[in-house]
């Protein structure tokens, strides 16, 4: 039993190897069988790929062939042009070679000239720096036998020389010198009439017909009674709001207005003309309340008119002080003219004189606006307006030019500029314009009465007759005691008396005639 187990056993172990040895040689047949297959399609692959390698070749050699034969008339053309080109650009190249070669020859042949002219200079030049040792030893022997001769030195006779020539150009220049002058008197005068002459035709600028601030009238005979009560309480308190005195006369139906300040008179003529129209209530408290509203306004329309008068002008860079006592010039007034719309006809006139004889326009505007500005504050202030303008805008930044041109033109200093002589003479033709300025009865007979003192005072004068408006001072003097010559003589003393003693606008004309007065009479006998 244990042998047929021992058996079994063997037999079970044998049988186990070589089933181990069967599958390990079966596992190792089917593995070689697989490389076989594999290497069998690789094989066939290689070969299939090297087919299609091969009509791939093919393939593109044909469509190769196929471009070429459509391409190659084209290409045979290109060919072709490109050998014409290649032989033209050969040819071209052969005439530039030529030319180089040429350019080259005449360069050479120029360098060879050029040589030989620089080796002639330097002969030439050595031949004149021969002749110049030659001049100066010459210069030297005729300068030493001139002094010898003179019996002075070589530097003493270019001094004397020199002082000789110098003394003839002085001649020269103040002979040229004289002759501008007499020219600039001949003509100067006709020149400055035709400017003038083209400015004021030029200038168009309306007319002012303002003059003045009037008197204000009473509405009727009961605001008047209102207006003046009793105790003259209103009265008073006009004043004392406005600043100026009321003058109310028995039996007449205005009320008249007194003060320096025109700015205050204006003020007080609003004042009294809103209230006349109240029917009622007139009282100090609502006269005072008026009075505010009014002062208001007018300082509000004050500095509208200075800003107004600088924009019409195109003048910027003012102070605002400035615009406002320009503003404030609209309610002052100089022998009845309106100073306000005098300072822009000034202004104006200026500018065009200044384009006529090509100077600064915009600054001969400032200084024609602002010549006078001190009137505006000459009843506060000593001095004249044109000193007192001109320290004012000094003060406020004006440049130093403008300050002289207000201050310079009524003299005060002398003008020294082109613009300070057209101030005065703009001043002038706005003062002098028909119609501008008037004076009353009283200041007329002044002005004549003071004209004829002054020309009566000089020795020989026998009367002085004042003509067209006080414009012309005619004097008669004794001819006996006066020749043409002192006659001449005595119109420029009386002339420069009168711009010393007298105030007035414009010009006066003086005219001395000589008057000799002959007399006989007739005698006859009686039969």
């Amino acid at each position: 039993m244990i042998a047929m187990i021992a058996i079994a056993l063997v037999c079970i172990v044998a049988g186990g190897g070589l089933g181990l040895a069967l599958h390990k040689f079966l596992n190792q047949r089917t593995v070689r069988l697989a490389r076989e297959e594999a290497q069998d399609i690789l094989s066939e692959m290689k070969e299939a790929l090297e087919l299609k390698a091969l009509e791939e070749k093919e393939r593109v050699q044909e469509i190769e062939m196929e471009m070429w034969t459509k391409v190659e008339p084209d290409m045979l053309k290109v060919e072709g042009r490109i050998e014409e080109l290649q032989e033209l650009a050969n040819e071209k190249k052969s005439k530039a070679d030529s030319i180089v070669q040429e350019e080259k020859k005449k360069l050479q042949e120029r360098e060879g000239e050029v040589k030989a002219q620089e080796q002639g200079l330097k002969s030439q030049e050595a031949e004149l720096n021969k002749i110049k040792d030659a001049q100066k030893n010459l210069n030297k022997d005729l300068v030493q036998k001139l002094t010898d001769r003179l019996g002075t030195s070589a530097e003493e006779f270019k001094n004397q020389l020199k002082s000789k020539l110098e003394e003839e150009e002085r001649r020269r220049a103040a002979r040229f010198l004289q002759e501008s002058e007499e020219d600039l008197k001949e003509h100067a005068e006709h020149r400055a009439k035709k400017i003038l002459s083209l400015v004021i035709d030029r200038f168009a600028r309306p007319y002012c017909a303002e003059r003045g601030i009037g008197a204000v009238n009473f509405p009727d005979t009961h605001i008047r009674k209102l207006f003046c009560d009793p105790n003259g309480n209103n009265i008073k308190a006009v004043q004392e709001a406005c600043g100026c005195d009321i003058i109310v006369e028995e039996g007449m139906d205005m009320v008249g207005v007194a003060g320096f300040d025109p700015v205050r008179r204006e003020l007080t003529r609003r004042t009294l003309e809103r209230i006349f129209k109240e029917k009622k209530n007139i009282n100090p408290d609502f006269i005072r309340k008026i009075a505010e509203n009014q002062k208001k306004e007018l300082f509000k329309n004050i500095k509208h008119d200075g800003d107004a008068l600088a924009k019409e002008l195109k003048l910027e860079g003012l102070n605002s002080e400035i615009r406002q006592m320009m503003g404030s010039l609209r309610y002052r007034y100089s022998f009845t003219q309106n100073q306000y719309f005098h300072c822009g006809e000034v202004g104006w006139l200026a500018g065009l004189m200044a384009a006529e004889l090509k100077l600064d326009i915009k600054k001969a505007r400032r200084v024609g606006m602002l010549h006078d500005i001190g009137k505006s504050m000459d009843h506060v202030a000593e001095g004249g307006h044109a000193v007192i303008g001109a320290d004012f805008i000094a003060a406020r930044g004006e440049a130093p030019d403008v300050v002289h041109a207000v201050k310079a033109h009524h003299f005060d200093e002398q003008p020294s500029t082109d613009h300070a002589f057209l101030v005065i003479a703009a001043d002038a033709v706005s003062g002098a314009r028909p119609g501008a300025r008037r004076s009353t009865i009283e200041s007329y007979n002044q002005k004549v009465s003071e004209l004829q003192d002054i020309a009566r005072s000089f020795p020989g004068v026998t009367d002085c007759f004042v003509l067209s408006g006080g414009r012309e001072c005619r004097v008669l003097v004794n001819g006996r005691k006066v020749d043409d010559t002192q006659a001449l003589d005595l119109s420029k003393k009386i002339a420069a008396r009168i711009e010393e003693e007298c105030n007035y606008p414009g010009q006066i004309k003086v005219v001395v005639v000589r008057e000799t007065v002959v007399t006989e009479q007739t005698r006859k006998e009686l039969a």
